[in-house]
This record gives C-alpha cells, structure tokens and sequence, in this order.
C-alpha cells in the first residue's frame, strides 16, 4: 500500500512540474535527477550492461524532452569489465564516430550521446572509465587505469566535462588520478554547474573548493551512498548539505535498499527540498525520475508548495550503518514521563551546548528512548582519511543505552500510539572557529526518513570572536523525530590521521612556553 502511494504522489507531481506555468520561466530550469536501480545479476557483464543501459534510455524517454538536465547515479551501468574511454570534452556530438576518436569509447556511451540530442537535455552519467597509460606515467600492470568518472553531455551530444573521483570508498581496482581534478560546465541556461562523486560530499576537496573557491552555486553529485544513523542517511545529508552552503543540489542515487544505498533528491539551498526520493520499507529499490522547477537564484524565495511527505509509519527493511563513535558522546537520556521538559547544558572539550526541551507521551512505552548529546571527535572512514566533528542534537535510541542510538525497529508498530510528542525544542552551540569547516543541520522524521523542511526547522548563526553561535529550534511540534542536530565537520585538524589535531594541542602547550620566555629576555 505504501508503495502505490508514493507512485500516485509521484504521478501527481510529475504532472504539476511539468504542467506548473505561473511562474517566470528565466527564473528557473527544470532538472530531473533518478533514483536507479541497477540490474547486476541474472546475465553476462555485457547483458547486465545492456539491460542498465535500456533503463536509462526508458527513463530518459519518460521526461517528454520537458528537462534541461538530468542526472543518473553512481555505479549503475558498466562495469570494471564493460569499460569505455571518455574524452576530457569533444567538438561535435559523440553520437556519431569522428575521425580521431579513441577507439576505446563503448558504443553504449555513444547512445547516451545520441539520447541527450534526441531529447534536446543536459545529461550527466557515471562510468567505470579506462584510461590508457603513456610511456611517461606510473601504471598497473594490466597497462590502463581504471577511474570512476562523471561525464557530462550538452544538448547536442558533445561531452563538455568530465571528472574522476579524488575520494575513493571502498574502491580497490580504482585509481586516483595524481591530483585532484576541479570540474565545471556552463549551460545554455546560464548555469554554472560543479559536479562531484558520492564520498567527495564529505570531504573539502573538490566539494567546497567548488563552493567556496570557485563561488559555484548549483552542485550536481552522483552517488551510490551507505545511509548512516543517526546524522547521515542520504537525503538527510544532501539537503543539510545544500542548506548549509546555500545552493541548489542535484543528488542522483543508486537504489539498492537490500545493501542500504538509497536517497536522491533537488534541492534549493534553505528553501529545503524540492523533490526527494528514499526507499525504506522495501528491498527490491525503484527506478524513478524526479523532476522539479529549480530557481536560478538558491537564495530567492520561490513560490511553490514545501514537500511535507505524509506521516506513514512501516517498518524499515533499507539495511543502515550506525554512528561507530556512539560511547564516546557525553550524552544525557531524556527521562519519558509526560509533560516533561528540561533545560541542559552539555560540554565535551571546546563545544557546550544549551537545550530547551519540552515534551510529552502519547504512550508509557513510546517506541524510542531520546537521549541529547555532544561529541568532539574524530571521524575515520575506510581509506585512511579523517575530519573532525563537532556536533551537538537529541537523537532516538531503540533501547536505554547510547550504543543503541542510531538502530530502528524491525517490527511493524503503530507509531501513533507510541510517539513522544517534542512541542519545544531548541539547541544553542558555540562552535569554535576554523577557516575549512561545514556547520549544518542534521534532522530527521522517523515516519517518513525525510529531512525537516523550513517550515518545521528554524536556523540562525552569529559570529563572537573565535566561536560561531548557532541556534536552531522547532517551528512546531513533532512526534516522529529520529534525529535534530547541529553537525559540524571540520576538515582539516585530523589530517593524516590525527597530525592537524596533534598539532594544535602541541601549539597550544608550547606557545606560553615561548611568550614566557621572550618576555624573560
């Protein structure tokens, strides 16, 4: 039943997207990003290629030539065995075979060409690439190297950008290439895209160089991306992202609930999420594009309809990983007595937390113990690399201990009778200083594994000497919340593996020492 409903409401706003005509169309562009399912059994590699590569062709068809871009996920395609050279950028259309062409470019790659000129769009694919090795560079043994690659094609078919992934996620026959590549495109629309590959989001290089450094302001990413609980489920991340950067996002994800990859969506800056898509409650993921209006301008108020998904509790089969840093919070477990409220400072190394919060049962046994948190820590992920991060929320936990933080019921449960209702709630962080950082919030509804949207989230953020004061609070009350936070990453002080951060205590220790001993003189 729940999968019906959520086709019809997407039936209804393909329509209203496609049909909407009151607003000024200068303003705005229309962007299709797919939720893709991968076919990756059931054949050969070449009729599994083959098989992906229909689907894209349907979908694509399935937009009526109506989008400006659209945008396909990470790893649903070719792969390490369908390989396909792709040039930087071409001339003409690479829809048809040029004089000069590597031969190595894959046919289906000259399809997706030919598709972006039959329906008149921006389209943007990833790839397992194969780049050829030159006598003048390190290579493997097999003599190429294997990339993960975003290609971008124009309306007639010419490939105008292309980027291969710096941060590399569990990626053993991937290279990297020797540094980081910045990619960019400027459209017909007057649109300046950056784009970038699933684990980059988490990094500064390339995501915020594009941002910061370059001042691009609509962010394409593909993904493939392992949801986490409690602070970064997929769409949980990309709209906190694009809030936090103030930007238009396009996320394009992989849908293999079974393996817990789910979650695209667009995204206009603080103006919240304009279309969104997460696969929860089945296993088997869905193909489906999403289209939405999306303002030239993030930060110019649009007049259209906030995406508020309706409440329709189910149990969750899309399998998430767990904070794994959980014990080391200082946490404090919010007692469920009804009509309850409580205000708490928290402080963990250089971050205290103010809370303000008021809530009552709806039951004696509500389904989630609530507990509010703070950790300063450091965060490792698979390859070696390391950011610091400095949060401070009230998360859901599925028992009376902090390691269950983060876990959700497998058993189907009426929700409604079982809510804690939060009717005020709000967090005041100082967070300190650092010139390469990203401050965002972090929420989550456990009904329906969405993000807050604007109207529900209120977010304020002053600077005081070497701290930022952030304020963030209910705008209503809400009974189906997982996760209300304020996440901050900090990119640099654990850099190779604790150095940045070792040397910031050691400057701190050692610098009195040499003041003391300058005055002496």
């Amino acid at each position: 039943m729940a999968v019906l409903l959520r086709r019809f409401l997407w039936l209804i706003s393909v329509a209203l997207v496609l049909t909407d005509d009151n607003s000024d169309e200068n303003a705005f562009y229309i962007a299709g990003v797919v939720e893709y399912r991968p076919t990756f059994m059931g054949g050969t590699s070449e009729q599994l290629l083959q098989a992906n590569l229909a689907g894209y062709l349907e979908i694509m068809a399935s937009g009526n030539g109506t989008t400006d871009i659209i945008v396909f996920p990470e790893a649903t395609l070719n792969s390490v065995v369908t390989l396909t050279a792709v040039p930087k950028f071409t001339e003409q259309s690479l829809c048809e075979e040029q004089v000069g062409d590597d031969p190595e470019i894959a046919p289906f790659l000259r399809s997706l060409a030919c598709a972006a000129r039959q329906y008149s769009t921006y389209l943007v694919v990833n790839v397992k690439e194969r780049e050829q090795c030159t006598s003048d560079e390190t290579c493997s043994s097999r003599g190429y190297s294997i990339h993960n690659t975003n290609v971008v094609f124009d309306r007639q078919g010419a490939v105008i950008s292309r980027y291969r992934k710096w941060n590399l996620y569990l990626e053993p026959s991937t290279n990297r290439t020797e540094s980081p590549e910045i990619a960019t495109f400027t459209t017909d629309f007057n649109v300046t895209f950056g784009h970038f590959i699933c684990f980059d989001m988490l990094f500064y290089t390339p995501a915020q160089d594009l941002v910061e450094q370059l001042g691009i302001r609509h962010v394409i990413v593909t993904k493939m991306f392992n949801s986490e609980l409690p602070f970064l489920t997929a769409s949980q991340f990309q709209q906190g992202w694009a809030w936090a950067n103030r930007v238009n996002l396009l996320a394009s994800g992989g849908s293999l609930p079974q393996g817990g990859m789910s979650g695209s969506g667009i995204y206009a800056g603080q103006q919240g999420a304009l279309a969104r898509l997460m696969i929860t409650d089945e296993l088997e993921g869905q193909r489906r594009l999403l289209l939405a209006k999306v303002p030239l301008n993030p930060e110019e108020p649009i007049a259209t309809d906030e995406i508020l998904e309706p409440e329709n509790p189910t149990p969750v089969k899309l399998k998430l990983l767990q904070q794994p840093e959980l014990k080391n919070f200082t946490t404090w477990e919010l007692p469920m007595v009804r009509g309850s409220s409580v205000d708490k400072r928290i402080c963990q190394e250089d971050l205290c937390c103010e809370f303000r919060v008021t809530w009552t049962l709806e039951d004696t046994q509500p389904e989630y113990n609530y507990r509010l948190g703070v950790w300063v820590g450091q965060r490792r992920y698979e390859e070696e690399q390391y950011s610091a991060i400095r949060l401070c929320g009230l998360f859901a936990c599925k028992g009376a201990n902090v390691e269950s933080c983060g876990l959700v019921s497998e058993e189907e449960v009426h929700l409604q009778d079982h809510r804690v209702v939060f009717t005020d709630l709000q967090i005041l962080g100082e967070f300190v200083r650092r010139p390469r950082r990203l401050i965002l919030p972090s929420t989550l509804s456990s009904s329906s594994f969405y993000a807050l949207q604007p109207s529900q989230l209120a977010w304020s953020m002053e600077e005081l000497g070497n701290v930022t004061r952030i304020k963030m609070e209910l705008r209503q009350p809400h009974s189906q919340l997982m996760t209300f936070a304020i996440y901050g990453n900090y990119f640099d002080e654990y850099a190779n593996g604790g150095a940045g951060r070792l040397g910031n205590l050691l400057f701190l220790l050692i610098t009195p020492l040499i003041m003391m001993h300058l005055f002496r003189e």
